[in-house]
């Protein structure tokens, strides 16, 4: 049989011809959105662009020109995608490591700021951007690492970058920080002027700049900031209340006033203008103008009427008039048709139902915001708050990224995905997500102070320090964050720099910042035990002013740690002398008696001290451990009863109840407490901790196991044997043994004389088949348990020990 090739000839000709009809088809389709992003119609363009890539997918200009126009337009997760298939397509493509190495700085993304600048500074060396990238890149490892010669070295080359090229922004930030830690006022607020005037709308270098003109003490130049600034961002309340509180300390309220209404008349479409006159006479003339105001505004009706009728609701709400605010909203949301206001009116509401317990109701309404607007980033942080109290935080994340969508610079999403992170164990990205609020919100307080907390509990105390010294740098006179600097100084016995710390503390004047100045000197001086020392300092503070129970009490404990108790004794007799009736130098003598022995004596003050205030946390658990110490078990639960019923919301006397529960043996009642005291507040640890230990300890259903494993997943990775021993429990129940066995032996050297720790690792031991090391911790635990109250894991032990013979 003749075989023809013609079919097959004709099949290759007409692929070829399809191939070429694909590239030139894609090109009409790039030059078509050219030609519409000239004529300004982008979204048009676009969709162009996005039909390149359908028929050639390595269309090196549209790819380039699409993350150009997406970066412009603010969206930039799509834009850094778009570079980095660009990037990955063409690694010799500049534009594209040159733009992903930007936007990783401008989102604090230090990794892929690394990656990419590195990558640009090996294709084009001399750059402008690319060097201001590696300045950066080079200053932030030299301040990290203390080591100040390559800080100004890296300092340096960032100026010769803005000397070179004036536009580079990057480059004003590195210099903006270096001078502002040499304490270089001036030259600093000169480099934030210049980026600036490369970015107006920056409210970053906004209040970078009010804070320096703060150092400086340039009150007009601080007043002329701010004006520029509410100008500009009318809708910030941080903005606002900066302006308010400085026409206040100038006294001159009704210039104040007639600015705040000038730019509410010129902007009648925008409440927020509006609403900062009303907080201004909130803030001068007090709740009646403030109403009176709102009910003008709503009065004269419009499409904002709706917002000003809320916020009128809301004052009544904070005044305690609840259940009318909500009834108000409610009617609000009767009457108005369907819009953003009302969405927002309903987010509100949604809060209001919350704070009165009516979680239901609360979340309801933002259901219905939701399926109105599935992308309203208000209603979508709300939603994400719950679900990581739920702990469900891989939906919360979800969630939030839907937000981020939104709003990709706002700080309370960033911090709630590092929440929700955290919640889910995963430290290292919630320790991302913490550092980018800190960086959008521009350094500010709340998110610096939030991020420095996390590094110290992750034992970064190092980085925790930096992070404050940012900020600081924006917000110098801050005593929050002052304070919180000056722990960490002290966590890392840096007495010196701590010192410094607490003279910038005390140079603030006011008596709140004079009374955490004296409180941190007496633990810098404790700290180092110069315990003779401390003594005499609070001694000092004593003699100088009204002596408070709280000095009186640090100079007793401090006396008491130095092996003095006569001492003590005197110093608390002279001040019961002038007070006997003080209920706190009371609680305080009987401790001390207690401490001498004289527990027939400590037991009468702490009783009489629980006649007159039955439900007090503190006197109820000193009494309480009074008791059983002496093996007076009724008693000691008749007084932690007693307290309980004096107050049974309280969460001290009710961990102690469920501590109590748990060695008597009723695990469930003890269980059921933890539960009611995890449903108030998820985010304690402790007793996140001890229903997750005591579910996986005391049941055996999949369910129970489960939630344990939901509530625990937080503990993985933290370095406390308590936390290790639950999860690594946990964990070795759900049948990851080996990923269980770090943590179990590390609560084992942790906590070397608790059973069950041993018993934990002994079972773990047993699952891997290494039948010695079983063995050794489960007669370990048998010897450990003694006398103790009978265990059901006993038992268990005796049983896997003779089975293993």
């Amino acid at each position: 049989m003749r075989l023809s090739f013609l079919p097959l000839a004709l099949s290759l000709v007409l692929a070829l011809s399809a191939c070429d009809t694909a590239e030139e088809r894609a090109e009409k389709h790039f030059q078509s959105g050219m030609e519409l992003l000239e004529k300004g119609d982008v979204d048009r363009a676009l969709v162009e662009f996005r039909n390149v890539f359908d028929l050639n997918g390595q269309h090196r200009e549209a790819r380039l020109v699409y993350a150009r126009v997406l970066r412009d337009r603010g969206q930039l997760g799509e834009a850094f995608g778009q570079y980095l298939r660009s990037a990955e397509q063409y690694p010799e493509e500049i534009e594209s490591r040159r733009a992903l190495a930007e936007m990783a700085l401008e989102g604090g993304d230090w990794d892929e700021a690394e990656r990419h600048g590195r990558a640009a500074a090996g294709l084009a060396p001399r750059d402008p951007t690319v060097r201001a990238v590696i300045a950066a890149l080079d200053y932030r490892t030299a301040v990290l690492a203390r080591d100040e010669a390559a800080v100004d070295a890296a300092a340096a080359a960032a100026a010769a970058v803005a000397d070179e090229a004036p536009d580079q922004v990057i480059a004003r930030r590195v210099l903006i920080d270096h001078h502002a830690r040499r304490g270089e006022t001036a030259a600093a607020l000169s480099q934030v002027e210049a980026a600036l005037a490369l970015e107006p709308e920056s409210l970053e270098f906004h209040r970078m700049r009010l804070g320096l003109l703060a150092s400086a003490q340039d009150m007009a130049g601080i007043g002329a900031a701010l004006a520029e600034m509410y100008e500009r961002f009318p809708d910030d309340e941080d903005t606002r209340r900066l302006l308010i509180s400085w026409h206040l300390d100038r006294g001159d309220l009704a210039a104040a006033e007639t600015v705040l209404r000038d730019i509410a008349a010129a902007r009648p479409d925008e409440p927020g203008a509006a609403m900062a006159v009303v907080q201004f006479l909130q803030a001068t003339q007090g709740q009646d103008a403030a109403q009176a105001e709102l009910d003008r505004l709503a009065a004269a009706g419009g499409p904002d009427a709706p917002i000003f009728r809320a916020a009128r609701a809301a004052m009544d709400f904070d005044a305690g008039r609840q259940d009318a605010a909500i009834a108000e909203m409610e009617d609000v949301l009767a009457t108005a048709e369907a819009s953003a206001t009302t969405r927002n009116v309903k987010v509100a509401l949604a809060r209001m139902l919350e704070a009165t317990g009516n979680r239901v109701g609360a979340r309801a309404r933002i259901e219905e915001v939701l399926a109105e607007e599935p992308g309203h980033v208000a209603a979508l942080k709300a939603q994400a708050g719950w679900l990581i109290a739920e702990d469900r935080p891989g939906e919360a994340v979800l969630a939030l990224r839907t937000a981020l969508d939104q709003a990709p610079r706002d700080p309370e999403i960033l911090t709630l995905m590092g929440r929700a992170h955290e919640r889910e164990g995963a430290r290292a990205l919630a320790g991302e997500r913490y550092a980018l609020a800190v960086e959008v919100s521009g350094r500010r307080a709340a998110e610096s102070l939030r991020y420095a907390e996390f590094l110290v509990t992750t034992d970064q105390p190092e980085v925790a320090e930096g992070v404050l010294d940012d900020a600081l740098s924006v917000a110098p006179s801050d005593l929050r964050l002052l304070v919180a600097q000056a722990e960490v100084q002290m966590r890392r016995a840096n007495w010196d720099r701590a010192e410094v710390t607490l003279a910038r503390i005390r140079a603030l004047g006011s008596e709140e910042a004079e009374a955490a100045a004296n409180r941190l000197s007496a633990r810098l001086l404790l700290r180092q035990e110069k315990l003779d020392e401390t003594v005499a300092f609070l001694e000092g503070l004593a003699a100088g002013e009204a002596a408070g129970s709280a000095t009186i009490a640090a100079i007793v404990q401090t006396q008491v740690r130095a092996g003095r108790l006569d001492e003590a004794r005197a110093t608390l007799d002279a001040e019961l002398a002038e007070a006997p009736e003080d209920p706190a130098l009371r609680f305080l003598s009987a401790g001390l008696h207690a401490v001498a022995g004289e527990t027939e004596t400590a037991e009468t003050i702490y009783r009489a001290l629980l006649d007159e205030a039955p439900g007090s946390d503190r006197v109820v658990r000193a009494l309480h451990g009074l008791l059983a110490a002496q093996g007076r078990a009724e008693d000691a639960t008749a007084v932690l009863d007693t307290g309980l019923a004096a107050r049974p919301s309280s969460g001290p006397l009710r961990l102690m109840k469920a501590a109590e529960r748990e060695r008597a043996g009723d695990f469930e009642g003890a269980i059921a407490i933890y539960e009611g005291l995890y449903a108030e507040n998820s985010d304690n640890v402790v007793v996140a901790n001890n229903l997750a230990s005591m579910l996986s300890a005391h049941r055996d259903d999949p369910e129970s196991l489960e939630r344990a494993a939901a509530v625990a997943r937080r503990l993985r990775g933290l370095e406390v044997p308590a936390f290790q021993d639950t999860w690594g429990w946990i964990e070795s129940r759900r049948g990851n043994h080996e990923e269980a066995l770090p943590a179990l032996q590390a609560a084992a050297q942790g906590l070397p004389q608790d059973p069950l720790v041993a018993y934990h690792l002994g079972m773990t031991y047993r699952a891997l088949g290494r039948t010695a090391e079983a063995k050794v911790e489960l007669e370990r635990m048998l010897t450990l348990a003694g006398d103790s109250p009978p265990l059901p894991q006993i038992e268990a032990a005796r049983t896997a020990l003779a089975g293993m013979e």
